[in-house]
């Protein structure tokens, strides 16, 4: 377990002032200890469970203790954002983040480089969870920290990145991502040069903006470039390369060019790790037209298509098992299904066709 977690709670309570207690204080600040004890043990065997249950314990009784703005109680607060954290509790990280937030400004706690990088943990929880307003807000927040503390220009970098992919997940807000996008890429540059990972990495988001604005060429050059840096620096295989490849997938069958776009289904094919076992996954899709009579009387349905993926990532021999209103929905299906790309499967180090491969289209139409 991540040494991370450890937060001192025991050092901040043997601190604090006796006279801050009442009279059964003492009964109940040795309570807090011992559940810090427990803490620590069940964190050290790897028991994290057994660590939330302790740490939920300690966050209830150190309001009662120490009060509710205290140093004590933001630490418990903290500690269970951190566990959350590893547990995948997503809204408990964003809401034990920000009772932790909420009171080290209350306590009106010096502005420091520990501050900042809590900032940057509530600002990444909140998108978790999609909250990309709060998310926003407390980006732009930990972003002036940076620069009013005069952190690194890496630092700043990172922040400008993290602030951009939080707009740039928000509608309409293509413009502002590519700012902060743009800001990141010089300040990697001029730190590193064009051929970091780091700056790598802050042209692929460029690149997704330039996706988005259908600026396709553009595009593709920018993720060739990121795709030529990956390989150079990371290990075959790596999540990072295939996702480029995916992205280089969507934007060469777009510009309609199908030799590029089946280059890297091969390549997404050949690199990944052999031990790959995840379900047979889309490159690249569509999305169906809507029949113009279905729309018409609002008609609704879906159907339920087998076909075989060939050696080089297309879909062939599509047909029908079952569907809801086939004969309305079945023609407009099929011609979207034609069009997807995968990455083909390898066996023995060939790559071969896989039959039976399904997919389900829902036609729903939004309500009025």
């Amino acid at each position: 377990m991540s040494r991370l977690f450890l937060v001192f709670l025991g050092s901040v309570i043997f601190l604090m002032p006796p006279l801050a207690f009442a009279e059964e204080a003492p009964s109940e600040k040795a309570k807090v200890v011992a559940l810090f004890k427990a803490y620590k043990a069940s964190l050290k065997a790897g028991d994290t469970e057994g660590a939330l249950k302790s740490a939920k314990q300690m966050h209830a009784l150190t309001p009662v203790v120490y009060g509710k703005v205290s140093k004590t109680h933001a630490t418990a607060a903290f500690n269970l954002a951190q566990l959350s954290t590893v547990l995948n509790h997503r809204k408990d990280t964003a809401r034990y983040y920000q009772e932790h937030l909420d009171i080290l400004d209350a306590l009106k706690v010096q502005k420091n480089d520990r501050y900042l990088a809590k900032l940057g943990l509530l600002a990444g929880a909140y998108m978790k969870i999609h909250k990309a307003d709060e998310a926003i807000k407390y980006g732009r927040r930990a972003l002036g920290l940076a620069k009013e503390l005069n952190v690194s220009d890496d630092i700043v970098a990172a922040f400008e990145l993290n602030l951009g992919s939080y707009y740039y997940n928000s509608y309409g807000m293509g413009n502002k991502a590519k700012r902060q996008f743009k800001k990141a890429y010089e300040l990697y540059s001029q730190l590193y040069g064009e051929d970091h990972i780091k700056t790598a990495q802050a042209l692929f988001w460029l690149a997704k903006i330039d996706v988005g604005f259908k600026k396709n060429r553009r595009a593709a050059e920018k993720f060739e470039n990121v795709l030529d840096i990956y390989n150079k620096e990371l290990p075959a295989g790596d999540d990072a390369i295939l996702q480029t490849h995916a992205f280089l997938v969507n934007v060469y069958e777009k510009m309609g060019d199908k030799e590029k776009s089946t280059e890297h289904c091969i390549a997404v094919a050949t690199e990944r790790p052999l031990d790959f076992d995840r379900e047979l996954d889309a490159l690249y899709k569509i999305s169906p037209k809507y029949p113009y009579s279905a729309q018409k009387d609002g008609r609704q349905g879906h159907i339920i298509a087998e076909f075989t993926v060939d050696e080089f990532g297309q879909v062939k021999d599509i047909k029908t098992l079952e569907g809801k209103n086939i004969r309305t929905f079945e023609k407009s299906a099929h011609k979207a299904l034609s069009q997807f790309r995968y990455a083909p499967s390898i066996v023995d180090g060939k790559r071969v066709e896989t039959k039976g491969v399904l997919h389900k289209i829902t036609f729903k139409m939004a309500p009025r």
